[in-house]
């Protein structure tokens, strides 16, 4: 639902739980409004607030981080150059240093993102906050209407809105137009799998990795570094999931400062991550084949004979939904090509990791590192101005977005989102104006390049 602004008082008078309009309190005003509590969300908040910008964060879970902390995804899939020089500079480092390297414990990664944006005296955080609706002008988002953790709902004004929902939420309420997973490409709809993961204590660790490190030279992609371990593809090869639709193909493998081990595995398969109810369905699918999975992993891998579990996620690992229509669309030749767009705000050079559709599917890409630029036009959608996106369903094909979908990339993302912002409220241009203005692209280059972030290579 979109909401015109001669009709949120209209539509809030017919909420009984809420107050008449003519005692509603006022709602919040802000520069920039950013929708989602995400790690790229964090990013585009502080950003933001560096620049002296009045921010808006909106959250619906009681804590930031999302992927990294609801669905406990611990293992950072970093940008590195061939030479191993790592790519993403600026609040990424920063985070990266505070929880320790390239995997972490996702308790502590909600304190460190907390304590991120309590640190900017210019953001108001509001957590257990859901969109109700994005409210439009002539095609342009002026904000929000936000339900509070009491019930009430408020209007939160802004000048520049950032989406930085997993999934776009506010986008597509907004009618951004948008493709689901790969529909694109006329094959069918479907989005990559889900992961449910799940921790594990009594792990021997030292033989996990031995393990890793010994296999590194065979048919699959195997090794370790720093807490992380992956490629035990060959001891999974005979594994049959109980239930249809799932499947499990390797492991990643992520140490916790206490010992215990974050598994990254069980693939479900056929889930929209945009529906409440199919998310949950999944999840309990997911859920109840882990303990027949562990039973596996006791007898097949080394180091994990005495292991038990001891958590599952509280959510869904969700890699891919909608992948919106922007002023540029990443493509597969753009990485293969290593592009320098004269508008970049990022570079990455993650391979295009896309896990496969159905089970028995193969991959069509191999595991290179091509490192590339992410325009600034690629955040901001064609059809609705005063608007950015910063997460996985920026404006990429399904394929070039196997690679930009990573953390620390939609980190860079939202870093970039959160500057160009300032850089739009402070000369009184819209997103799409920005994007046509070589001056102010530049601008927002040279203040991203100060602040660390990296935009080239």
């Amino acid at each position: 639902m979109v909401l015109g602004w001669c009709a949120v008082a209209a539509v809030v008078a017919l909420r009984a739980h809420v107050v008449l309009p003519d005692s509603w309190p006022p709602g919040l005003r802000a520069d920039v409004l950013v929708m989602g509590g995400s790690p790229a969300g964090v990013a585009a908040a502080v950003a933001a607030a560096r620049a002296g910008m009045i921010v808006v964060l909106v959250e619906p879970r009681p804590f930031l981080g999302t992927v990294w902390t609801g669905a406990m995804l611990n293992m950072l899939d970093l940008n590195r150059l061939p030479d191993g020089r790592p790519l993403t500079g600026g609040i990424f480092r920063e985070l990266y240093r505070q929880l320790g390297g390239i995997t972490f414990d996702p308790r502590r990664a909600r304190e460190v993102l907390r304590a991120l944006v309590e640190a900017e005296r210019g953001i108001t955080l509001l957590l257990r906050s859901t969109l109700q609706a994005p409210v439009l002008a002539e095609s342009r988002v002026r904000g929000a209407v936000v339900r509070l953790p009491d019930g009430r709902d408020t209007l939160v004004e802004a000048t520049i809105t950032i989406d930085a929902t997993d999934d776009g939420d506010l986008a597509a309420a907004a009618g951004v137009p948008y493709t689901y997973g790969r529909e694109a490409s006329g094959i069918d709809r479907r989005a990559m799998p889900a992961t449910l993961l799940f921790r594990l204590a009594d792990v021997d660790w030292f033989a996990v990795a031995r393990y890793a490190y010994l296999q590194r030279r065979g048919r699959h992609p195997s090794g370790t570094f720093q807490g992380y371990a992956w490629g035990f593809r060959d001891l999974l090869a005979d594994y049959r999931p109980a239930q249809a639709g799932l499947s499990v193909w390797d492991l990643n493998l992520g140490r916790l400062p206490d010992g215990t081990v974050l598994v990254n595995a069980l693939q479900i398969h056929d889930v929209d991550g945009t529906d409440r109810a199919s998310r949950q369905m999944a999840y309990a699918r997911g859920k109840h084949e882990i303990p027949r999975l562990v039973a596996y992993l006791r007898e097949r891998v080394p180091g994990v004979a005495r292991a038990r579990l001891v958590e599952v996620a509280p959510e869904l690992y969700i890699r891919e939904t909608r992948h919106f229509r922007g002023l540029y669309t990443l493509t597969v030749r753009d990485i293969m090509g290593r592009t320098h767009f004269w508008d970049r705000i990022a570079v990455a050079s993650y391979p295009i990791d896309l896990h496969v559709y159905r089970p028995g599917e193969h991959g069509a890409f191999r595991a290179l590192r091509r490192p590339y630029t992410i325009p600034l036009r690629a955040l901001i959608p064609a059809a609705v101005d005063n608007l950015f996106l910063a997460s996985r369903a920026f404006s990429a094909t399904y394929q070039a977005a196997g690679s930009a979908r990573v953390v620390p990339t939609t980190i860079a993302m939202g870093e970039a989102a959160g500057t160009a912002a300032a850089v739009a409220v402070r000369h009184g241009v819209t997103p799409h104006i920005l994007a046509g203005r070589p001056d102010l692209v530049w601008e927002l280059q040279r203040r991203l390049v100060r602040r660390g972030a990296a935009i080239d290579f």
